[in-house]
């Protein structure tokens, strides 16, 4: 009965990293999956909401005060009826509701999840057991079956719901596990004073709505109108920027950087490879990614000799080299130079984790949290230069901006080398410089 004890907590555990380690993509790729077969409006406007709900809650979600700990298990909460009513019904209404508390889990499980993971580090000899690949296993399989009896993946929507919900016990259990690192803390208080920011953050992540459509369907807007809400949306991330100013600075631009490059890489080059790989370049580049992301901190700590200088050094003239090799127009180079930035990300993703926590300026109970939020402001600056970069190219050239992300043919491989890449890679170099300066100097 003991060893059954410990099998069942021993999954519970391992459903929730899994659900932590994918937690950030699978809703959003889940409900693509669903749009690109039925083109219905309905799951349009679900892949929308869950995108913005995503973004958005990342820089909201500590107003209620609670500990990591807690907010863990409340994100399992929401992911499991977040997920029930794509399994269960095809009502916009309530895919709306299951996408606003679906974005919401799959934004915020993995901070907390890694706060957790770090408090319990520190504190106790845990160690979480890496039984999550057969949830994944069993994930795969599911998907397959939805495949063949053409279920419209409602069993694995509920079989998201069920995993959320097994995986509460092992939240539990840690969350129990963190009495002794919290106890005697004082409660750090995380409300929002200044609610003008309230109103201009609805303003800005409904400027993100609209661009966000017009990357997955044919919306017609006129390219000024386009051009005005871009320039609003910056406006607004800017103030934001501004207001926080005082938050983390020494920390702020590496974040900024982190997901500036992320967004680049991720997003603008997923589609720019179809111009030099075809349908083959999306696929290629997320193995690019993934290959630097995982192999990163390892490749440069060997190459380095794990000498701290020489990663530093290291690591920058990768990122430098990086982005020239992208400039040069030809589809080896190209992909080399996404790579060595990966490989960047990769070395400095668990860098700035320890780094964080450990700092005696940031409170670490909430030290993810920021990363994430600073991390995603970077990430929507870069879509919005982004976009405000394909606005000005189908302004000049009458192209419209779903051309880029559902093209037919490499035709305009060069106007978009010239009008959008080397701009884009020319910003994201010089962030990274200053970056890197800053970080020289600390």
């Amino acid at each position: 009965m003991e060893r059954l004890k410990q099998a069942g907590i021993d999954f519970s555990v391992g459903t929730l990293n899994f659900l932590a380690n994918t937690g950030v993509m699978l809703p959003y790729i889940l409900i693509l999956f669903q749009y690109q077969k039925t083109q219905s409006a309905t799951y349009l406007v679900a892949l929308v909401t869950v995108y913005i709900s995503r973004a958005a809650s990342i820089f909201y979600t500590k107003r209620f005060n609670f500990r990591s700990s807690t907010y863990l298990i409340l994100t399992l909460v929401l992911g499991a009826l977040g997920s029930l009513p794509f399994a269960l019904t095809q009502s916009v209404g309530w895919l709306i509701v299951g996408s606003l508390l679906w974005g919401y889990s799959a934004a915020t499980i993995w901070p907390y999840f890694l706060t957790v993971k770090l408090h319990l580090t520190h504190t106790t000899p845990f160690k979480m057991k890496r039984v999550y690949w057969l949830v994944f296993l069993g994930l795969i399989i599911l998907l397959e079956l939805d495949f063949v009896l053409k279920l419209s993946f409602s069993l694995t929507f509920a079989l998201l719901a069920l995993l959320n919900l097994a995986a509460l016990p092992g939240g539990l259990l840690l969350n129990e596990f963190t009495h002794d690192f919290y106890r005697g803390q004082p409660n750090q208080r995380h409300g929002l004073k200044q609610f003008w920011r309230w109103w201009l953050s609805v303003v800005f992540f409904a400027a993100i709505a609209v661009l966000t459509t017009l990357r997955k369907s044919n919306l017609a807007l006129p390219a000024w109108l386009t051009l005005v809400i871009i320039l609003v949306a910056l406006v607004i991330a800017l103030i934001e920027l501004y207001a926080d100013r005082r938050k983390l600075r020494e920390f702020k631009l590496r974040l900024l950087n982190r997901g500036f490059l992320l967004s680049f890489v991720l997003l603008f080059s997923s589609f720019m490879a179809y111009f030099y790989w075809g349908k083959l370049g999306m696929y290629l580049i997320f193995v690019v990614y993934l290959i630097g992301f995982e192999g990163g901190a390892g490749i440069i700590n060997a190459l380095a000799h794990h000498d701290p200088t020489r990663k530093q050094r290291l690591s920058g003239a990768l990122l430098v080299l990086g982005h020239l090799l992208v400039l040069i127009p030809w589809k080896y180079p190209y992909l080399l130079g996404l790579l060595l930035m990966a490989l960047y990300i990769g070395y400095d993703n668990p860098t700035i984790n320890r780094d964080m926590y450990e700092s005696q300026v940031v409170d670490n109970d909430t030290a993810m949290i920021d990363k994430y939020r600073f991390s995603t402001a970077g990430g929507l600056i870069c879509q919005l230069c982004l976009f405000g970069l394909l606005a000005l190219v189908g302004w000049l050239g009458q192209l419209p901006i779903l051309d880029f992300f559902k093209p037919t043919d490499a035709t305009n491989w060069f106007l978009y080398t010239w009008a959008v890449n080397w701009p884009l890679v020319l910003t994201s170099l010089a962030l990274s410089l200053a970056n890197l300066r800053s970080h020289r100097a600390v």
